[in-house]
């Protein structure tokens, strides 16, 4: 196959599908050099590993492992290195050979696996199914896999370091500063008491006789009173939804900001948001729902700009779809007329199923439906959306025919 070309991830069994949407592309190599210092360059190791969610030096390393050859990676130039003629053939097999052991869920046989380590050990954890299984630990790879967790792990700790350091240092500074601001107030707070202390001795009153009806009230500064919180329903309903909303801040800023960003780094940096704001995991539908989708989507053709997005944060899972409606129910609830429109776009991107729809739309459930729609636009919204369902129900009964023929 030639360099670029984009097949289905998959193991030691091909998968044929053609509406596989887990790609990765062809692995190639550059033999350089001769004799003794013969050696093949990998040069799409990173959009490899990418593709895979594995990082570049470990995919590089398994080539060694299975070759009996010493390998090299620079992540500041992005060389990856085998030592040895090896064609392009060898590797690609190898790959399969990779995705098999360490990337494939071994329940589901979906490449949604991430590594959970534990009393040096290595296991695979599927974010589609949610299934938790140990790797083959007796490939050399594994030995790296552990060595590389435990350099991550002390620079993490180095790093918290002297980020801790450089917060002492500023504190301190602070303190000072404090003080310093404090000291000043303090004279300007007795000089301006004296004033005043003054002023009422001139005019022969007291503190009292000032505060008393017809009398002229002392100036009083409100600039510390803080106001009360408008609480809406419980105070932790009050704060996740201002996390929320201070998320999907930080997701239209980070859109703005990488707009070459694939949609797996965005799924990746909707993922962080939610951690990082301590928000439930469905809300991450939430959070990109309300940051990328506009209310004027259609115009702009956001959803099909996104679909692979969504999807990345769904997963296909029911429940996520039912949050999803939910999220376009938020965003259309001043212009119920858009909903429909959305519902649809979304049906024909294939991020939302049909009978999803449907139990949606006759369950009579409104514990998705976010707590600032009223009843009232939720009805709305049900019946704005009334033509899709009904075409939806047709289609499904030709489906049942057309089983049943």
């Amino acid at each position: 196959m030639r360099p670029g070309t984009v097949i289905n991830i998959s193991g030691t069994t091909p998968v044929t599908d053609p509406e596989y949407r887990y790609k990765m592309p062809v692995v190639y190599g550059k033999i350089e050099g001769r004799g003794n210092g013969i050696k093949t360059v990998i040069p799409n190791i990173t959009e490899l590993a990418n593709s895979l969610h594995r990082t570049p030096a470990e995919v590089n390393k398994f080539f060694g492992c299975e070759l009996g050859a010493q390998t090299s990676y620079s992540g500041d130039n992005d060389r990856a290195i085998v030592n040895g003629a090896h064609n392009d053939v060898s590797l690609q097999c190898l790959i399969h050979k990779y995705v098999e052991l360490f990337v494939l869920c071994p329940q589901c046989g979906l490449p949604e696996t991430e590594y959970k380590i534990k009393n040096g050990c290595i296991f695979h954890k599927c974010a589609a199914c949610g299934n938790k299984e140990m790797v083959d630990m007796s490939h050399k790879l594994c030995t790296f896999i552990l060595s590389q967790d435990k350099k991550d792990k002390k620079s993490k700790k180095e790093k918290s370091k002297d980020k801790n350091k450089d917060k002492k240092d500023g504190d301190e500074k602070e303190k000072k500063k404090k003080k310093k601001e404090g000291s000043d107030e303090e004279k300007k707070r007795i000089k301006k008491d004296k004033k005043r202390k003054d002023k009422k001795e001139k005019l022969g009153k007291n503190a009292n006789e000032n505060r008393t009806v017809g009398g002229k009230i002392d100036e009083i500064c409100f600039s510390d009173c803080t106001p009360s919180i408008p609480v809406l329903g419980e105070k932790n309903y009050y704060d996740e939804h201002r996390a929320i909303d201070m998320a999907v801040l930080e997701i239209q800023k980070f859109i703005k900001e990488n707009f070459t960003a694939s949609y797996v780094r965005i799924a990746e940096e909707v993922a962080n948001q939610q951690m990082s704001y301590a928000v439930k995991a469905y809300q991450r539908i939430h959070i990109f729902i309300r940051a990328a989708i506009s209310r004027n989507f259609y115009k702009e053709h956001l959803v099909k700009k996104y679909a692979p997005v969504i999807l990345k944060i769904t997963l296909g899972n029911p429940i996520m779809e039912r949050h999803l409606i939910s999220a376009a129910e938020f965003i259309c609830s001043e212009k119920t007329k858009n909903f429909p429109v959305l519902l649809k776009q979304l049906f024909d991107e294939e991020v939302l199923q049909e009978n999803v729809i449907l139990d949606w739309a006759f369950d009579g459930r409104s514990d998705y439906t976010p707590k600032s729609i009223d009843e009232e636009t939720r009805a709305s919204l049900r019946a704005e959306a009334e033509p899709v369902i009904a075409w939806l129900q047709v289609e499904e009964s030709s489906d049942d025919e057309t089983k049943k023929s």
